[in-house]
Order: C-alpha cells, then sequence, then structure tokens
C-alpha cells in the first residue's frame, strides 16, 4: 500500500500488541484500518509512541486533501477529534480508516489535563 501523503513511497507493516498498522518511512505518517486506533488507544502503544514523540504534529492543520490508500479513489474527510480538539485526523467513509499525519498518535494518546477537564465541562452542559 502506497502512502496517501508521499503517493509513491510503499508503506511498512509493523505490529503493536494486536494491532499491525502501516507507517510511511518518508513523512512517517500511520495508517491505521477500522476501529485499529481504538485498539491501539486501549493498549499500551508505548513503542509507537517513541518514534511519533519525536515528530511535532501541527495543531488546527488540516493540510491537503488525500484520498484513501484501501480504496483508491475515496477522498479521507478531515475530522476535528472531540477527545483532542485542535488534532485533525483524516477518515475514510467506505472502509472506516483512519490517516494520521507523524506525531497525531502521540498527541491522541496524551490525555493532558487541559483536555480532561474540557472533556469534563463539556459532557456537564
Amino acid at each position: 500500500m502506497n502512502c496517501p501523503k508521499c503517493s509513491a513511497t510503499e508503506m511498512m507493516q509493523e505490529t503493536v500488541e494486536d494491532v499491525t498498522i502501516d507507517r510511511c518511512p518518508s513523512c512517517h505518517g500511520i495508517w491505521l484500518d477500522m476501529l485499529e486506533l481504538e485498539k491501539l488507544l486501549a493498549t499500551d502503544p508505548r513503542p509507537l509512541l517513541e518514534e511519533d514523540r519525536v515528530f511535532e504534529a501541527a495543531p488546527n492543520v488540516a493540510g491537503p486533501r488525500i484520498n484513501c490508500p484501501r480504496c483508491q479513489g475515496t477522498y479521507l474527510l478531515k475530522l476535528n477529534s472531540r477527545e483532542h480538539p485542535g488534532t485533525i485526523v483524516d477518515s475514510c467513509t467506505v472502509c472506516y480508516g483512519t490517516w494520521l499525519d507523524a506525531g497525531e498518535l502521540a498527541r491522541l494518546a496524551n490525555v493532558h489535563l487541559r483536555d480532561r477537564l474540557r472533556m469534563l465541562f463539556r459532557t456537564r452542559r
């Protein structure tokens, strides 16, 4: 499978716990198939986070539109993470896969006090 950002770069597979992900060796983005993001965040993604923390994910930057690497013609939707506002993830409406730019997995895996307070007050309205 080729990287949706770099187009011609073939992604490499890595396995963490029981989840196999695809990572681009060039831009370090990560492709996760349906429900793999949830599985990663529910387990211990530290092996992936060590490399991902090196990159700083730009907040609120949607970037260019990209195609799904699985479906090959479907645009990925840009979604602002509810749990981590300011983190834009790309999601496919056909296969339900998720594309994370370099640094976004580390941001999603770390819940800071500020984010916990936002979630607390958002649910109490």
